[in-house]
């Protein structure tokens, strides 16, 4: 041991300037400095490595091995940084390798990598206490050998089916769980970082209250070496193929994260007293006279801290991000169901975490970080938004299907009792409170206090919400297609919700696509929630709301810049201005029955409805032959024809549809939509023509066209005799 103190004391400056360079956090910037940095380090730990090795040409006790283990593994990890797998594991190699050098420590390693290895009595008690010293160094030795064949897994150097990075995992594991068996629940092994931050502070004590219930710093980092085991299996499992798997190392990976995250912070914090306290800085700079000095300084005591101990601090946004993959994959395996009951658990525990982590950032005023989270946050209201309209379109179908009675007996309902149990753990997967969340988000009065509201939009808030249903009971009407107005309003609000929270990130200014896919989607939510109110008042202010948003942003939008983004959006609105339409005209058709006098009324704005229409329909096609290179009115490509198509009947049926008073006007309106009708199947004999394999063939619109073209004929002469045919 002394000699190794000598060592320690004689390469003391390596040993600084190695986690100086280590420590410096480089900015995207700095370009290829990167590697200027890793190779200057790389040089110094093979330097002490020949150096150690020089001092200890055989691995004598557990203290030995420690620093020469340790080494080569921060050796190895570097070439992996860099991208040299290879190289890296020849590095390793002989840590794990029978070896003459260490036959004590190479015995009981190779106890440990045994397949066959039992944890449970099967090291002596003399083993065991050697286990105990060097836990550390086989824990990261083997998570690291474990990374190296992940990396040639992607890389395809190795089979997916390949059984190495897995067997090294469950070394690691073995590790874990036989010391968590053996020793005190706040103590751990001993680490390189750890070894030499006490040599380098010998007689001073972390600042900040350590007392015997705190983990210590060890025990932080060899948790945190078990989260990276369990990380890296998930990511073995996902590149196998098997994604059960893989999802529950991912869950096991998040929940450890969130449950050491303070304790690490605290373990931080201790370091960071000493060593600011010190005052080290950067010894490497000089090394690199052409970086500016000020790229140095930006580097403050805490990034040091955590380079130093090897071990990031816990990053708010990053968990956010991996929690919703997790949900994409709950998602998946939900969606056949309909029950997003983990999906939305994943989702809104990313939203505790970083509205949680957004204090500290207002408070330390870093605008970096702040957008960073803000731009997560409204990719997971997004998120949200997706899936809840799923869900609203599927209750509506059903709904629709059942002339608008309440559904009992949909496929969802199955497991009635059970689904609304697990409603009531919800939250329990990371431990966190995630109800106050999801009654915010159903909460109406929060949006009608933010939103720009007119008299339609207030319309459609008039009914009632049952604000004394349990949060359980609201949390598996959500996540569950609904099954009547009362539950399709829950889901309904929480669209609107997340979507004005997203809005706030997704300016039309700044986010031009974004800020529009947003708009549609709440034109959509308002499109299904009508199937869901039976008072046709209602149902127009809805659809009246659809028209005023849409009309709104296409006025700002240059089709010189968004021509395809116009396109889309004059389609849809068209499409709204329809569908009002025959709602007026169902009013009208209504108060005709009743001889009532304002059935004139509604026949002006059916009509005036059903003329702007015809107009959106022509300024679509009129978009179209901009955005086409050929101006003919029969060429079109296989992606846009469907579209063309359907412009060209709704405005024949548009036409034909029209409140008419006297024959004449009757036989203009016809003659008009049976131009259209004659324009839709040229182009589409034109286009099965040129294109044999197109699917318009079997296309409804087209079959419909053809029968309008040899019924309207004969509707026209009758009219002409002065017959009186019926709208």
């Amino acid at each position: 041991m002394i000699r190794v103190e000598h060592f320690l004391r004689e390469n003391k400056s390596t040993l600084h300037e190695v986690h100086s360079l280590e420590s410096i956090t480089l900015e995207k910037q700095f370009g290829d400095s990167h590697f200027k940095f890793r190779n200057a380090a790389r040089k110094k730990y093979r330097e002490l490595l020949q150096k150690f090795e020089g001092y200890f040409p055989k691995i004598n006790t557990s203290t030995h091995f420690l620093y020469w283990g340790f080494l080569r593994i921060k050796l190895a990890i570097n070439y992996l940084d860099l991208g040299d797998a290879s190289k890296a594991q020849e590095i390793l190699s002989p840590c794990v390798n029978n070896n003459d050098r260490f036959r004590s420590i190479s015995s009981l390693i190779s106890k440990i990598t045994e397949n066959e290895f039992q944890e449970k009595n099967c090291l002596s008690a003399k083993e065991l206490v050697l286990f105990n010293s060097i836990a550390g160094v086989l824990q990261t030795l083997f998570n690291v050998l474990a990374a190296i064949q992940v990396i040639n897994m992607q890389n395809k150097q190795l089979s997916t089916s390949d059984s190495k990075p897995m067997h090294w995992l469950r070394c690691a594991q073995r590790v874990y769980k036989i010391y968590v068996r053996q020793n005190p629940p706040n103590t751990g092994p001993e680490f390189w970082d750890t070894l030499v931050f006490q040599e380098w502070n010998r007689g001073q004590e972390p600042s900040g209250g350590y007392n015997g219930s705190d983990l210590s710093i060890s025990r932080v980092m060899f948790e945190n070496g078990y989260t990276t085991t369990l990380f890296l299996m998930a990511q073995v499992h996902q590149l196998a193929g098997e994604r059960s798997l893989s999802a529950d190392h991912c869950q096991l990976t998040l929940l450890r994260q969130l449950t050491f995250a303070k304790p690490l912070m605290k373990a931080v914090n201790s370091v960071s007293s000493i060593r600011m306290s010190k005052k080290l800085r950067a010894k490497s700079a000089h090394l690199f006279r052409d970086l500016e000095q000020d790229k140095f300084t930006k580097q403050t005591g805490e990034t040091i801290t955590h380079s130093f101990l090897s071990i990031r601090a816990f990053d708010p946004v990053e968990w956010a991000t991996n929690a919703v993959s997790l949900s994409d994959y709950f998602s998946s395996i939900e969606g056949p169901n309909k029950y997003y009951h983990k999906t939305f658990e994943c989702l809104l525990s990313a939203i505790h975490i970083i509205e949680e982590a957004k204090n500290t950032c207002v408070k330390k005023k870093d605008d970096y970080t702040l957008n960073q989270m803000n731009n997560t946050l409204a990719n997971i209201y997004r998120d949200i938004v997706r899936i809840s309209l799923d869900l609203l379109e599927v209750g509506a179908n059903s709904y629709e299907k059942s002339t608008g009675k309440q559904i009992t007996s949909i496929k969802v309902d199955k497991d009635h009792s059970k689904k609304r149990k697990t409603a009531g753990e919800f939250g329990s997967m990371f431990n966190l409170e995630l109800k106050p969340i999801f009654a915010r988000l159903l909460d109406c009065n929060a949006d009608l206090q933010r939103t720009k509201t007119n008299q339609h939009e207030m319309k459609t808030k008039e009914v009632e919400f049952n604000q004394s249903l349990e949060i359980d009971n609201l949390i598996y009407q959500t996540v569950t297609p609904p099954t009547n107005y009362k539950t399709a309003l829950g889901i309904f609000r929480m669209i609107l919700h997340c979507i004005m929270e997203a809005e706030d990130y997704y300016s039309l200014q700044n986010y031009c696509s974004d800020a529009v896919a947003l708009i549609q989607d709440r034109s959509k939510a308002y499109r299904l929630m009508v199937t869901f109110e039976k008072n046709i008042n209602r149902q127009c202010c809805m659809h009246k709301r659809r028209i005023d948003m849409l009309s709104d942003v296409l006025k700002q939008l240059n089709p010189d810049y968004y021509l395809n983004i116009c396109l889309e959006l004059t389609f849809e609105l068209a499409g709204a201005v329809s569908t009002l339409r025959d709602l007026k005209k169902k009013i009208f058709d209504e108060l005709v029955q009743k001889n009532d006098q304002n059935a004139n009324h509604y026949a002006r704005k059916s009509n005036d409805l059903a003329k702007q229409a015809i107009s959106l329909y022509q300024n679509f096609l009129e978009l179209y032959r901009a955005k086409s290179s050929d101006k003919t009115n029969l060429d079109f490509k296989e992606n846009d024809v469907k579209s063309i198509i359907k412009a060209y009947i709704y405005t024949a049926r548009l036409y034909s549809h029209q409140i008419s008073f006297d024959n004449n006007e009757k036989i203009q309106n016809l003659t008009k939509a049976l131009e259209f009708y004659v324009q839709t199947v040229n182009i589409a004999e034109h286009h099965i023509k040129s294109h044999p394999e197109t699917l318009i063939k079997n296309c409804e619109e087209v079959r419909i066209a053809k029968e309008m073209v040899s019924l309207l004929p004969v509707k026209l002469g009758r009219l002409s005799r002065g017959e009186s045919i019926p709208d």
